[in-house]
């Protein structure tokens, strides 16, 4: 009797379970990866995605990140990972292995935490799914609306978004934390304990514990984390209507190359209003220099004065550099104001190159993401930097054998090429990846690069904001 009860309530999740993944567009993803820490909201999401997968025919795989950041840390991996093997859920243990910072550990491992999962999703062309549930919500729409956050801010946590050609989903956003220890209990599954849940030095929990207070002693027609969680699905309903409006601009005014640059007409961005042209070129910076967050409205208040101008900037990572009237297949290099009977029109951004040099090592047959907008594969181990930081003349149109590259190498503009990834493989040989469909490296092993700033763009799935 007990059983069937259990099932029978283990039916009524599943159901709204299905309902919610149909309703984010997440439905018709190939596959799935679960992010898998051990505690009870990933591991209820795990059962979740593990049963919809089966019932759909899908595959599914939990992955697990091992931060090496306390002693215990492989042998609790280890133990979730056995946990999820008893419930026929297949899962991977992946250790961070990049060097630990000497401050900012937290954010460290976050980023590597976060870039192994979308590693893990890409190679198995899988949608990566994350445990975030309403209380999540809650707390980060209170967080953002304490440090006076705008709109955006106060959109909280995507339901669903693309980054780096991978589908990201948040299926429990509108569940609470518990329901799924509910899942749990239903199913008699152990879950384990984070301390840090209950540390007070950091900023989540300080903020749980307040609104927890609030819960309790709200009134009628006081505020509560409830109504946060409101304010959030508002913010994020009037964003997605800002975006969708700002996509019809892009096609418009922005065009994209596959060298990594885009090119935009200013005369099509002349008349929107002030917040809108944040947003757009928001956007633009971030997809162009890679950076997971935009520059602050200050400083894009700064690029819009200087643009109005007819002068060069630096934004975000992202280098705008005004085409000239007279000679459209050229780029202004200079700071002075165009002369107003000439305004400028038209920019070009690309990626900045010079001040932080980047490197990224890269082993054979391994995928990995450069600067945060090209995506390169290889099947030669090697370091990957850009062309104005390896040992080429970068003003040439010639690597350092002497051999003359491809006209469309030559025929990019000169920022373009300096921005470009080259990789330098362990022998000292040179790989242009970016070349590779005309042939012409000095390796015959397959390397490829491709721009991600195309997929950086906001998209939209089944009613839900994704960018």
């Amino acid at each position: 009797m007990l059983q069937s009860v259990k099932a029978s309530q283990l039916s009524v999740y599943d159901d709204s379970f299905a309902v919610g993944m149909a309703q984010l567009g997440l439905d018709r993803c190939n596959g799935y990866v679960t992010a898998v820490s051990g505690g009870p909201d990933s591991t209820a999401l795990a059962f979740l995605v593990g049963r919809y997968a089966a019932a759909v025919g899908k595959p599914h795989h939990a992955v697990i990140i091992n931060h090496q950041l306390r002693n215990d840390a492989g042998a609790e991996a280890r133990r979730v990972q056995a946990r999820l093997l008893r419930y026929q859920i297949s899962a991977d243990i992946i250790p961070i292995t990049a060097r630990r910072p000497a401050s900012g550990v937290q954010e460290w491992a976050r980023i590597n935490r976060h870039n192994l999962l979308l590693s893990a999703a890409r190679q198995r062309q899988s949608a990566l799914l994350f445990a975030h549930h309403a209380g999540d919500q809650a707390e980060t729409v209170a967080m953002r609306l304490l440090k006076g956050s705008g709109l955006a801010g106060l959109a909280g946590i995507p339901a669903c978004r693309i980054q780096h050609d991978v589908t990201i989903g948040r299926p429990v956003l509108d569940w609470t934390s518990a329901q799924l220890v509910t899942i749990c209990r239903l199913l008699d599954c152990d879950f384990e304990t984070d301390p840090s849940n209950e540390n007070a030095v950091f900023e989540r929990v300080r903020t749980r514990r307040f609104l927890a207070n609030i819960d309790q002693q709200t009134v009628s027609g006081g505020v509560s984390s409830q109504h946060l969680r409101r304010l959030g699905d508002a913010a994020a309903r009037l964003m997605m209507t800002v975006e969708a409006a700002a996509e019809h601009i892009y096609a418009g005014a922005v065009g994209w190359h596959e060298a990594g640059y885009a090119t935009t007409t200013m005369a099509a961005l002349a008349d929107l209003p002030r917040p809108i042209w944040r947003l757009v070129m928001r956007r633009l910076v971030m997809a162009i220099g890679g950076a997971a967050y935009g520059p602050s409205s200050s400083a894009l208040d700064r690029l819009y004065d200087r643009c109005k101008d007819g002068l060069s900037a630096t934004i975000g990572g992202c280098h705008f550099s005004p085409v000239k009237p007279a000679k459209t297949d050229q780029l202004a290099r200079s700071d002075q104001p165009v002369r107003p009977d000439h305004p400028v029109t038209e920019y070009r951004l690309f990626r900045e190159t010079g001040r932080n040099r980047l490197e990224l090592s890269i082993k054979a047959g391994e995928e990995v993401v450069f600067a945060g907008c090209w995506l390169i594969q290889s099947e030669q181990a090697g370091v990957v930097k850009a062309l104005a930081d390896s040992n080429v003349l970068a003003g040439s149109d010639r690597c350092f054998t002497g051999e003359r590259l491809p006209l469309s190498w030559r025929s990019m503009p000169y920022r373009a090429r300096q921005a470009i990834p080259v990789l330098t493989t362990l022998d000292g040989s040179l790989i242009y990846p970016q070349l590779g469909r005309v042939g012409r490296t000095q390796s015959s092993a397959v390397t490829s690069a491709r721009f991600l700033g195309l997929a950086r763009r906001p998209m939209f799935l089944a009613g839900a904001l994704i960018g």
